[in-house]
């Protein structure tokens, strides 16, 4: 056994144990229901949008606000337009007349963005919303039945891609149905790491106890959400309630976003170090962030990995046929030569490695078809195609966008919003 023999089976042997667990956590919760209370009166929220050159989309996530189907007089919507240089002024400018109240400030940030909402809104809840995000009349209500439990002090959204076109939204819209599934189980043991943008709700007195967002973060969202974990706080992961937000539809858009949100989480983790196997922050110590360094860390591997057993084999069979001018002897190609050809192909099979592989994508798999049960979308035949690629070849793509991102980080490049 060499030395890469060694690190695949390391490697492999931890994944399987982060993937085992969930697998318990999911038997221990299968049956299990969220417990939903009703209020006897609707609480007041407030929704906080806050937008940075958002001409195209502002106008559409300022209307689904306004349609939620909620009591209006308990209903406060803000939006904080950060120092926008197109035209997201004058178009949300429209919507004063309806309500809604306009904050306009120099450009700070999306945390800062967000405090300036946060110091001026009144409700007893908060909502955060991405301008490029869009909620179903619903949602609200069936979000904030949550905090009748009075620990629970974030409650994050069942989130979608919105109109999903390009092949590569189609594995994003697998992608964040996989995750909500993962999150719930997270949920389960109190270890959900990030409250995303897109209509995260918080329990205002909370918010406001541990300080408010970090304007210096550039993953605002998951910050907080290490931070209400830091304080011993809960977050639950809504099973109904849907948003939807705009995904990336290039691989530079991909870049941009994904490159944000590795270097984000490597700083976010960096900062919570001490919160690593302590087991004074419970499961989230324990389990949830020595996974989400696991996860990081094994980046270079399945690199490593993905080059040596697929880039190197293909270009040596290549190598092979260009030595024998790309031609085939087909006289040599007797019942006896195919039977020993594929004899020693089976001999030459590594079946632990295969059994390791077929197990945690078996794994993945469940959790991919539990997660559709759950938000009743029908896996069709249109998903093959996408869900292959989501399995087998996105996180190699990922994978070179972490190495890009903390190229980034090392060389100090920053990026905004």
């Amino acid at each position: 056994m060499d030395i890469l023999d060694v690190i695949f089976w390391l490697f492999y042997i931890v994944l399987i144990y982060f993937s085992v667990c969930l697998v318990l956590i999911f038997v221990e919760n299968i049956d299990k229901k969220q417990k939903k209370a009703k209020f006897s009166k609707w609480p007041s929220v407030s929704v906080i949008i806050p937008a940075h050159n958002e001409e195209e989309n502002i106008s559409q996530t300022i209307e689904s606000v306004l349609n939620l189907d909620y009591p209006k007089n308990k209903l406060e919507v803000i939006v904080v337009n950060d120092g926008s240089t197109d035209r997201t002024g004058d178009v949300i400018k429209k919507f004063k007349k309806k309500g809604v109240i306009i904050i306009n400030q120099e450009n700070k940030g999306k945390g800062a963005a967000l405090n300036t909402g946060l110091k001026r809104c009144k409700g007893e809840f908060v909502a955060c919303l991405d301008a490029d995000s869009v909620v179903e009349p619903s949602t609200l209500k069936e979000m904030i039945v949550h905090f009748t439990d009075k620990n629970i002090a974030a409650v994050t959204p069942l989130m979608k891609v919105k109109n999903p076109e390009s092949m590569l939204q189609k594995i994003q819209w697998l992608e964040y149905i996989f995750y909500f599934f993962v999150k719930k189980l997270l949920g389960a043991i109190n270890s959900i790491n990030i409250t995303p943008g897109p209509f995260s709700i918080y329990r205002k007195k909370a918010l406001l106890k541990v300080g408010g967002f970090d304007e210096k973060s550039i993953v605002e969202d998951q910050e907080i959400a290490y931070r209400l974990q830091k304080y011993h706080y809960k977050i639950v992961q809504s099973e109904d309630g849907s948003v939807f937000t705009n995904a990336p539809k290039s691989f530079k858009e991909l870049y941009k976003q994904r490159s944000r949100w590795f270097r984000g989480t490597m700083i976010t983790l960096y900062k919570y170090k001490y919160m690593m196997f302590n087991k004074n922050y419970g499961d989230f110590g324990i389990y949830q962030l020595p996974s989400i360094t696991f996860g990081l860390i094994s980046i270079p591997f399945v690199l490593l990995f993905f080059v040596v057993y697929t880039l190197l084999s293909m270009i040596d069979s290549l190598r092979q046929w260009y030595l024998v001018n790309f031609s085939i002897n087909f006289n040599a190609l007797t019942i006896e030569n195919l039977k020993a050809n594929i004899v020693n192909y089976f001999f030459s099979i590594d079946y632990g490695k295969i059994f390791v592989m077929i197990a945690f994508f078996s794994i993945s798999f469940l959790f991919m078809k539990k997660a559709h049960d759950i938000t009743k979308d029908r896996i069709k035949l249109g998903s093959l195609i996408p869900m292959f690629l989501f399995f087998f070849v996105y996180y190699i793509i990922l994978s070179f966008i972490w190495l890009g991102s903390l190229i980034e980080l090392l060389i100090g490049r920053r990026r905004k919003w």
